[in-house]
């Protein structure tokens, strides 16, 4: 079957973040840094309790190989290191930084040259985070080689319904994005690069074209599009649709010389190669039915989401206000508020309780609609049996390792089944059990 079998979604819900500049929150009295990132990226700390810092102090070193360099987000005071509940709902240290009024901002050494390995080590350096693999960007150039990469994809912006902040940081920073992706392109043996839009974004991608055209960029470049359907800007549909490469998960982006970037890792890496400047923020599209001022918002690292949720306002108090970290298919409801707001958030849904079904799962139906908008062609239903019955020799053989958990399946299910809820949590015990790294 080929992916001109895929239908994929269109968008339902309106987006309501966009055509806005980028919006700035208020310093808060106190941030709680996290130490580790979506189970995986995992730091230690280089600093101790009392100590003062700037904005921009390295607070913590890479711990084992999927670590990160993570900098203060204010000046301030290091109040405590502790162990505290994460988004994801596991404890990990947190740096509590008590903000001060001295504003003080340190940067990181200018670079020498524009080479290959000084690039790779600002990227690793600067605490640069790929929202895509969420993993360390330094990684995919670091140990494999930065010129086994023959293609350079950079995504302008999202099929996601919600998510805005790579369009609205194309829109807004779009020098600094040029300028970022002929960092990244430096770095591999691509000659070109590719500036993938959706179909619905022919004025941004205009516009683009005649930004680098009139600034007169030294590099070759082409635009193409992609159907404005969810999930097709995944890198996994994208490598078919733009290069008609098939990637699987057998085989890997690097095998296939693919590199991936998005605007806003091309206007970090920017800042950082042009302005000396860590990541000590993330960009996020802050939306949902129970937001009075939706929008893509700086976060400061370790910003706490009941501090958002005040900055933003809601719309009724009287409602209960359900919190989701990503989009309506594939997002984690959060219930503490408390947990701050990481590196790798990028979309931020506040939704009236009563908007959500709090329905029951019901049996398979066997209607097959989890089947026909599986990207990657599966059998949820399949998965879901194995995963239930702890049959993981079955869900080996039903290729459980290929889904990209967009969230599909679960989201046609008339049954209501948590299809793609239980098909990552598959994913994740069976490469405990193969104790894979």
């Amino acid at each position: 079957m080929g992916l001109t079998g895929f239908r994929g979604l269109y968008p339902f819900v309106k987006k309501n973040a966009i055509g806005e500049d980028i919006k700035q929150l208020k310093v808060a009295g106190f941030y709680n840094v996290p130490l580790k990132l979506k189970g995986i990226i995992q730091s230690e700390p280089v600093v101790r309790i009392g100590d003062a810092v700037k904005q921009g102090t390295l607070l913590a070193r890479p711990a084992g190989k999927f670590g990160l360099n993570i900098f203060s987000p204010v000046s301030g005071k290091v109040l405590n290191i502790l162990d505290k509940m994460s988004p994801e709902g596991e404890y990990c240290k947190h740096i509590l930084i008590m903000t001060n009024d001295k504003d003080e901002v340190l940067d990181m050494p200018e670079l020498e040259s524009i080479s290959d390995i000084n690039l790779v080590n600002r990227l690793r350096d600067a605490g640069v985070v790929d929202t895509i693999s969420h993993m360390p960007s330094y990684l995919k150039y670091a140990y494999t080689g930065s010129r086994s990469y023959k293609h350079l994809l950079v995504l302008m912006d999202s099929t996601d319904p919600n998510s805005t902040v790579n369009q609205t940081i194309t829109e807004f920073r779009m020098e600094e994005v040029v300028n970022g992706a002929k960092y990244f392109m430096n770095m591999t043996s691509a000659g070109q690069i590719t500036f993938v839009f959706n179909e619905s974004n022919y004025r941004l991608a205009a516009k683009l074209k005649k930004h680098i055209l009139e600034s007169k960029k030294n590099y070759d470049f082409k635009i193409k599009f992609i159907p404005n359907k969810y999930p097709f800007d995944n890198p996994y549909i994208l490598s078919s649709l733009v290069l008609r490469k098939k990637i699987t998960a057998k085989s890997s982006f690097l095998q296939e010389g693919i590199a991936i970037e998005t605007s806003e890792a091309c206007y970090n890496f920017c800042r950082a190669v042009e302005f000396n400047k860590p990541v000590i923020s993330k960009i996020v599209t802050v939306d949902g039915t129970n937001v009075l001022r939706p929008g893509v918002y700086n976060v400061l690292n370790g910003y706490s989401f009941k501090n958002l949720l005040n900055d933003v306002g809601i719309e009724s108090h009287d409602a209960k206000s359900q919190l989701i970290s990503g989009n309506i298919l594939s997002g984690e409801a959060l219930y503490d508020t408390e947990a701050s707001i990481s590196l790798l958030d990028d979309t931020i849904l506040f939704q009236k309780y009563n908007i959500l079904e709090k329905v029951k799962e019901s049996p398979c139906m066997t209607c097959g609609k989890c089947i026909s908008v599986c990207p990657v062609f599966i059998n949820p239903t399949v998965l879901d049996d194995a995963f239930i019955s702890g049959d993981y020799d079955k869900l080996e053989k039903n290729n459980v390792h290929s889904c990209i958990e967009c969230g599909c399946c679960s989201y046609v299910c008339p049954s209501k089944r948590f299809l793609a809820q239980r098909i990552a949590s598959a994913k994740y015990y069976d490469k405990k059990r193969r104790n894979w790294r």
